[in-house]
Order: structure tokens, then sequence, then C-alpha cells
């Protein structure tokens, strides 16, 4: 009897040998023969009737269909011989990166794909990707009349083991062929209508089989159909809840709340908390109540990284939001790669950070810079002087500038980087004098280098005007100095308490009537960024109808995220992953009083994608890369634009 076993597992290995070298030396001849087809149309097109053409383009129909047959027997015969090479394998990030293979081929398709969280499992990552592409693809394919294509992936636990659920919404089949699906060679629909060789599933099977597990499916005409693979407990690592919902969307929020930036924090968290009152109020998120998980980090980097960790891999939060420095923002991105989670920054940033699983939510320096500095130029003159601290935010803002000026007909004429011990800017002012400056663009961030605008004023210099993306802003310097210390300083923001648009002054009504002005000084610009963020996130949650990470930042990408609100329509971009805004000019008066000067049209930044262009060749940025791109941050002291 084992001899008998034995020798029909010895067979079943000869004929799948054979399977596949007859397969592979098909390979090149049907190449050649549409090879000689394509040539014959070339030289002789003039010449041929057109019922001869169109021989020739079913001669290369044929060929390319026996190609992609060839190349499915191969596969359909790896099944059985390839060695299992065992690893383990994130099966969700698998899923993602084969569906977003799949449709790169078919760019004109809009098909939505929605995980829940998905147990990872050790396996050969080649024959597990083979067997994912094959049901996605036969999911793209029998969707393909649909308005609205949906596939939806889910795991449950079965006898120990795991059972992995693809279902859709296509064309379906009746059940009563069911036993013919995993059939080399069968096809319940014809070439004509949906093109294939029906080996896919049968690859499937024989996958499922390698590894001591199951594959089955059911389905009904006309409303889909739902494939199951079923593996051992040995192949699965069940250290999540599968198929048990959260009741509640878990927010987590990093912040410095007592530390040195907490009176730039507080307005922030104020925001959030308002924004979760009226969403919880007015139903939840798809129907689940919000819950924030906040924690203060007092802008200390280890404190960040612990709060960032405990949230994501304890508290399993559905997305990370915050931070106050530049620091914090670094580590929670890298947190958020590490641990697959979508991180939402909703601080101003100096531009560039790039990365799959964080979205920067606030203005960025080409956004709050040109517009200001064509005004002013035209205004007042186009000799510019740059004052920036000696820090992250500083350096890099700075350069944006040193690259608009020049751009816009402007000089840059001197430029000082000062650091947080400086006291005294007499011999900077001097300097700022002696070329004859007619713009200042300051950006301090220092608590000592109040002290600067301070001895500015004091010079009686607050007739050159001081441009800034830092006063009101970010810092409340406005409500702090006395009057009339920043007079004619100006600053280009997307929303701040004074923006007299209607549903600027609706949502300052509203905070006021929570939050005074002894809990929360002034309303600036990230006032109204962590409101906003709340909302984006709530239709990102609802278009993907999942808070798993990879829908959510699929719908992100899709350009159709946005929120109406405090600082006008906010869109999300996925090339850039930051957003689309449009912005205002404030005068600072005599009383410190921001006027509003003008407002600009809907506005975006395209140089993350051009530096992904320029490094990569990939057009369209980061939504092209998808899980491929990579978490840095460009900026303009090495990456130089286009």
């Amino acid at each position: 009897m084992e001899d008998k076993k034995q020798m029909e597992e010895k067979t079943a290995e000869q004929l799948n040998s054979f399977i596949y070298t007859v397969a592979h030396e098909l390979k090149t001849p049907a190449r050649e023969i549409s090879l000689y087809a394509e040539f014959i149309e070339e030289d002789n097109r003039d010449r041929l009737a057109p019922q001869s053409i169109e021989d020739l383009h079913a001669i290369r129909r044929t060929c390319e269909g026996m190609t992609d047959m060839v190349k499915r027997l191969m596969e359909y015969s790896k099944a059985d011989l390839k060695n299992i090479d065992r690893i383990r394998i994130n099966t969700q990030l698998l899923i993602r990166q084969c569906f977003e293979e799949l449709m790169r081929a078919e760019p004109e398709r809009k098909v939505i794909l929605s995980m829940e969280d998905l147990p990872e499992i050790t396996g050969d990552l080649f024959l597990i990707k083979l067997m994912i592409v094959n049901i996605l693809s036969n999911s793209i394919k029998f969707t393909r009349n649909r308005t609205k294509a949906q596939i939806r992936v889910f795991a449950t636990v079965r006898d120990g083991g795991v059972a992995f659920h693809f279902r859709d919404n296509g064309i379906g089949f009746d059940m009563n062929y069911a036993d013919r699906v995993f059939e080399a060679f069968e096809r319940l629909e014809s070439n004509e209508t949906y093109e294939g060789n029906g080996i896919g599933l049968a690859t499937v099977r024989r996958i499922a089989e390698r590894f001591h597990g199951k594959a089955s499916i059911i389905g009904q005409p006309e409303k889909g159909c739902e494939v199951t693979i079923c593996f051992p407990e040995e192949m699965t690592y069940l250290d999540i809840k599968i198929g048990q919902d959260s009741p509640v969307v878990k927010i987590g929020i990093i912040g410095d709340l007592t530390g040195i930036a907490s009176k730039e924090e507080r307005s922030k968290q104020a925001a959030y908390q308002l924004a979760v009152k009226e969403i919880n109020e007015a139903g939840g998120i798809d129907g689940k109540q919000i819950q924030l998980l906040i924690r203060d980090d007092r802008s200390q980097s280890d404190l960040t990284n612990r709060a960032a960790l405990e949230l994501t891999q304890q508290k399993h939060v559905d997305v990370l939001m915050g931070s106050t420095l530049s620091p914090s923002r670094d580590i929670m991105q890298r947190c958020a790669q590490q641990t697959k989670t979508l991180y939402l920054n909703t601080q101003q940033t100096e531009g560039g950070v790039s990365g799959h699983y964080v979205f920067c939510l606030s203005a960025m320096p080409e956004q709050q810079m040109e517009k200001m500095l064509t005004y002013l130029f035209k205004k007042y003159g186009s000799k510019c002087y740059i004052v920036a601290a000696d820090y992250n935010y500083g350096i890099l803002s700075a350069e944006w500038v040193k690259y608009l000026v020049p751009k816009l007909g402007g000089e840059v004429v001197g430029i000082e980087y000062l650091d947080e011990k400086m006291m005294d800017f007499t011999s900077v002012i001097d300097r700022i004098l002696q070329v004859q400056t007619d713009v200042l663009f300051s950006m301090c961030v220092y608590p000592n280098q109040d002290r600067f605008y301070l001895q500015w004023h004091e010079r009686g210099l607050n007739y050159i005007p001081n441009a800034t993306t830092q006063v009101a802003a970010e810092y409340p310097l406005n409500v702090e100095l006395k009057a009339p210390v920043l007079e004619n300083m100006y600053v280009m923001a997307s929303f701040i308490e004074e923006l007299k648009t209607p549903k600027a002054q609706q949502y300052v009504k509203k905070f006021r009537s929570v939050y005074n002005h002894q809990n929360v000084p002034y309303m600036n610009m990230d006032t109204e960024t962590a409101y906003t963020a709340m909302y984006l996130y709530k239709r990102a949650v609802e278009m993907a109808g999942t808070t798993e990470t990879e829908a959510v930042i699929s719908a992100l990408e899709s350009g159709n995220v946005f929120f109406d609100g405090p600082g006008g329509r906010v869109t999300v971009r996925g090339e850039d992953h930051h957003t689309i805004r449009t912005m205002s000019c404030f005068r600072i008066d005599e009383d410190h009083r921001a006027e509003e000067i003008f407002r600009t049209g809907p506005q975006h930044s395209d140089y993350i994608e051009s530096m992904i262009k320029k490094n990569t060749g990939v057009q369209g940025g980061i939504k092209s890369l998808g899980i491929n791109a990579e978490n840095r941050q460009y900026n303009m002291l090495l990456d130089k634009i286009r």
C-alpha cells in the first residue's frame, strides 16, 4: 500500500515536471509567431486588405492567449513543484500590494477593496502571492459590469486555524456548478465575454492543499461570490481579534500638554474635543462613537516614542493624530510606518514630509509664502532679509524663502540663524538696516526670540514690513506682546480667529461658547487643522466602509476626501499626502488686530511629487508608489526643487 502511494506521488511529480517543461518550451515559438505577424503587418500595411490585417490581429491575439495559458500552466505546475520557503507574511500588506499591481493594468476601472484586521501567516511568499493574485484577478474581472465594484476581505477562526474570505459583488455563478470551478480549464463563462483560461482557481486550490489547507467557493448569480481559503493552526499567528468588530473608533492623540510648547497646543486639544463631541452627538463615524486617547509627550522624544508605541501596539488605535514640534512628528511618523498605522499630522510643517502612512493636513511653506511675498514685493520693494530660528523648522523654511524670492523677481540680501540663547539682537538688526532691506521675513520659534520683535520695535523699525509664517498662525504673540510691538507684521494662514468668512465666524462663536480666552488665549491656524482633521478622517472611513488602514488610505488618496470648514474647503491629495487649501494674508495693526488683506484661491504644492519623479521616475507621487513609498522628508536644503 505504501509503495503504491509513493508511486502515485512520483508519477504526479513527473507529470507536473513534464507540464512545466512543455509549457516553458511553448513560450518561445508562440512569441515568435506573434512577432512575425506584427512584422508582416508593419512591412505590408498599404498592400494588405482590411480582412488580412484583421486576420493578422487574430493571429497575435491567439498567440497572446497561448502565451498567457503557458504562463498559467507553469504557475499551476509550480504550485506542486516549488520548494517551500517559510517566512512570516503580513497578509494585509500583501493583499493590498497584489490589488494595486492588478489595478495598475486597468487604470480606467474603479474597484473598492476593503479589509478588516487580518492575521499574519507563515508560508511561501511566492505561492501565497500567486494564490492571492489569482483570486483578486477573478474578482476584478467579474465585477467589470458593476458601477460600484467591491471586494471585501476578512478572516474567521476555524478549528484553531484561520479562514480568509474574499467576497465580491460580481456576476456570481450557479452553485450547481461549484464542483467544476476549481478544475483546470473549466470555465462557466465564454471567452468572448470574459478573458481567461480556467487555470487560476485550480492553481489556488493546489496551493492551499500544499499547505494542508482547503479552498472553497460559494456564489449566487448576479450577486457575487466568496472564495474561502482555510489554513491550519500551525500556519497562523492569531495575535489579533479576528471577526470581532470594535464598538468604537479609537483615535490616539499625542501633543505637548505641559511642556515647553504647551501654549501652542492648547487650542488644538480644544478643537479635537469639540469636533469629537459634534461627531459623536451626530451618530459617530459610520455609526460608531469616537474614543479619544490623549497622551502628553511634553515635547520630549522618549515620551513621544513611548506614547506612540503604547497607542499603536497596546491600545491598537485606528489612527494617530498630533505632534507639536518637528522631532515628535518624526517619531510618530516612524512608529506609524513600523506598526502600519495611519498617522494624520495636524501641525504646520516645513514641507516635504513623505510616506505611505503619514498625511500632513496643515499648511506648508509654499502655501504660506508665495502669494504673500508677491504682494509685499509689489507694495514695498523686493530686497528681502531672512531671520530664522537655528532649528529644523526655521532652517528648512528659510530655504523655501531663498527659493521663492528670486523666482518672484526679488533678492535675498541677507540671512541670520538665531539660536535659543541669544538675548541681544542689536548686531543682527544693524546688519538688516545696512543693506536697506525692503521686506523682513522672520521665522522665530524659540522663546528668547520674542526679544527680537521687542528690540525691532524699540528701534522704531515697524515701518519695514515683517512677513512671518509663525506669529498668529502658530504662536499667539499678537495677544501676548503689548501692542503696537507687532504692528505692520504680515502673516499668511488658512485660518486665524479674525478670519471673517461665515464658516470661520460660526466656528469661532461655537468654540468660544465652550472655551474662553483664559482657557485658550487665541485660535491659531491649527485650531482649524485639528478640527478639520476629525471630519476628514470621518469622511475617509465612511467612504472606505471600514477603519482598516489601507482602505482608509485609499480613500484619502482618491481626491474625494474634503471638508468645507472654518478655513474653507480642505481637500486631501493622494500625490503628496498634503492638502489643497485657500489662504488669507493678514496685516497686524497698531492694536494687534489682524486685518485680512486678501484671500487666495485653492493652493497646493507639487514639491513632493516632483522629487519622487526626479528620484524614481514614477509619476503621480506617493499614491503611485503605494506601500513602497519611502518614509522620509524631502527638504529644500538637500533636495532642490525641479
